[in-house]
């Protein structure tokens, strides 16, 4: 089967985040600017610097000024905002989180944390309106903190925005609310997301070694999701499942927009995950996300139909199903050939909303699902122009997100198979190519 996997990369758009009523950004409200001032704790330098002794040129502190000031929920939509955007301006990052990002990030947890002390004596189950308002900022907080660790990434602040929000449910015990829940649940997972990435990362180091090759048990347990991340993965989808449910008994509760931010999460997890190795788990997380996106979308049609980076997610989520109930089979009875066709579907979709340069993400997943499309097509003239597609799809995102090495690999073996070699499948290995260029020979006489 001619499905090759994708590498992992997190998508730069988010999904519908917490409830915002506001039809305009907080950057519209607020403009906000960064200068520079003598010192700094990072050393950074300009591209023309060749003074050895430079202590860092280039970029001082960022400073915020705001026309008016803003809250500390402004704040941190502010800062989602320069994540998604993925804004490289104020030279310098900490990890993947751009200094105008970390700038805006902080000064939300200072504001949220100015606000805590001062709403500290406030009970917050006692069904009072004000009891409901410090709820929701005491929510914003947990988030913020989690998507710093997030966006850093950082072990230790993903501890602490899941320990906030198990303070918060606590603190709400016998009147639960549904958004503490899935804050709590995108916290479990972002953790075992960031279990992932260490072990991940961990293998790297030793493929690096050249005087030593991984064993094979180190491979193992590189791939493998270990006791400690299974518990913290079963433990969000645990706390989606509730937190859902009691949203979505509130007809005015934002349940649509939390059940996508829930699959959100977990599709960025189970694209992190190795699906033959995993496949268990991988099936529960993928099976809850497509649930989540189909409620959201009978709640609120609008708010899947037209977004392409929910359309996104959504076609990734049935891409990696297809790949996980794939039986080998080129008939109708294999139930992968219905998930890919309505991942295309959803993936074109996404890909016309998006701007003329588009999204790599999208991009590399919709040449994946063509890709796979063609293992399931007996029409030759259609599995060659489904073949064509997938190689100018991936081609694109390579364009857009070059220092994808896994994607470069595959674009190039699939390239070369345009000339009748073979190419890597999911798994890496070589394939035969499935497609024959037609040559003349010569006849000897």
């Amino acid at each position: 089967m001619a499905d090759v996997a994708s590498s992992t990369h997190k998508r730069k758009a988010s999904s519908p985040e917490a409830p915002n009523t506001s039809s305009s950004s907080s950057s519209d409200k607020h403009d906000s600017k960064k200068a520079r001032k003598e010192t700094t704790s990072e050393k950074q330098h300009a591209e023309d610097c060749e003074d050895p002794d430079c202590e860092g040129c280039a970029e001082g502190e960022i400073v915020l000024q705001f026309d008016s000031k803003p809250s500390a929920v402004e704040l941190f939509q502010m800062a989602r905002e320069e994540v998604s955007k993925g804004s490289s301006e104020g030279a310098g990052a900490v990890g993947s989180l751009s200094r105008m990002a970390k700038a805006l990030f902080d000064k939300a947890i200072e504001e949220f944390e100015i606000l805590e002390k001062a709403e500290a004596h406030i009970e917050l189950n006692d069904g009072t309106e004000v009891a409901g308002k410090v709820l929701e900022t005491r929510v914003q907080h947990a988030a913020c903190v989690v998507a710093v660790g997030n966006a850093v990434p950082s072990t230790e602040m993903l501890q602490e925005g899941t320990r906030m929000f198990e303070e918060l449910l606590r603190k709400t015990k016998g009147s639960e609310n549904g958004n503490v829940l899935v804050g709590l649940g995108i916290a479990q997972i972002s953790q075992a997301r960031d279990q992932r990435g260490k072990a991940m990362k961990a293998m790297m180091v030793l493929a690096e070694d050249e005087e030593e090759e991984p064993s094979e048990e180190q491979r193992d347990a590189a791939v493998l999701v270990g006791k400690a991340e299974l518990e913290l993965a079963n433990q969000g989808l645990a706390s989606f499942d509730k937190g859902l449910k009691l949203l979505k008994a509130k007809p005015e509760s934002a349940f649509a927009q939390e059940s996508i931010r829930a699959a959100q999460e977990l599709e960025e997890y189970g694209i992190s995950m190795d699906l033959k190795v995993n496949h268990e788990l991988a099936v529960r997380v993928f099976d809850r996300a497509i649930q989540h996106l189909e409620d959201a979308q009978q709640v609120n049609a609008d708010l899947v139909d037209s977004n392409a980076d929910v359309l996104s997610i959504y076609g990734s989520c049935l891409h990696s199903k297809a790949r996980l109930v794939d039986n080998q089979s080129q008939s109708e009875d294999n139930p992968a050939k219905a998930y890919v066709e309505k991942a295309i579907e959803l993936l074109v979709k996404a890909e016309e909303l998006q701007d003329e340069d588009g999204d790599a993400k999208t991009l590399e997943a919709l040449g994946q699902a063509y890709l796979m499309s063609t293992g399931f097509i007996v029409d030759e003239d259609v599995m060659m122009e489904r073949f064509d597609a997938a190689t100018e799809k991936l081609s694109r995102a390579l364009d857009l997100d070059p220092s994808n090495e896994a994607l470069r690999e595959q674009v190039e073996a699939l390239q070369g198979d345009e000339d009748g070699e073979g190419f890597a499948d999911e798994d890496g290995d070589e394939e035969e190519g499935d497609f024959e260029v037609d040559e003349e020979e010569d006849e000897e006489e």
